[in-house]
């Protein structure tokens, strides 16, 4: 019995913790999708795919929340236009690349440029997943 308290408490903890970046995720993208045109998604993140997907995957590394909050923001550029290859770069890169503490650890142990190289490495390949999307969807 003992144990399977712990277990409530640490998931109530953990609910605690998740639900107001998750509330926040879904509050930005209710604000994408009822205040930011269509025209503009698209004009960023539609038309010319060369520049969209690359953007979408970079967008997708820096962002600094956690991947389930990426959801409802992609959801929401989806509506408005974004195609499928930035929606796949967009959640790609978030989950490639979420963990910022695990980031700054590993350039700590391997190094800057072992970093850098990383980073560029998994947008150009977030990238070409994303035009492979594309082709085939």
């Amino acid at each position: 019995m003992y144990a399977f308290k712990r277990v409530f408490e640490g998931s109530i903890k953990e609910f605690k913790f998740l639900l107001p970046i998750f509330f926040l995720s879904v509050v930005v993208a209710v604000l994408i999708e009822r205040f930011i045109p269509s025209d503009f998604i698209f004009a960023v993140l539609g038309d010319n795919l060369f520049i969209a997907v690359p953007l979408a995957a970079f967008i997708g590394v820096v962002l600094p929340i956690p991947r389930y909050a990426t959801y409802p923001v992609a959801f929401a550029l989806f509506t408005k236009g974004a195609s499928i290859g930035v929606i796949f770069a967009l959640i790609a890169g978030e989950v490639i690349c979420e963990n910022i503490i695990g980031d700054v650890m590993e350039a700590k142990f391997f190094g800057l440029k072992y970093f850098t190289v990383r980073l560029l490495l998994s947008i150009v390949f977030i990238s070409i997943g994303g035009f492979v999307m594309e082709v085939l969807l």
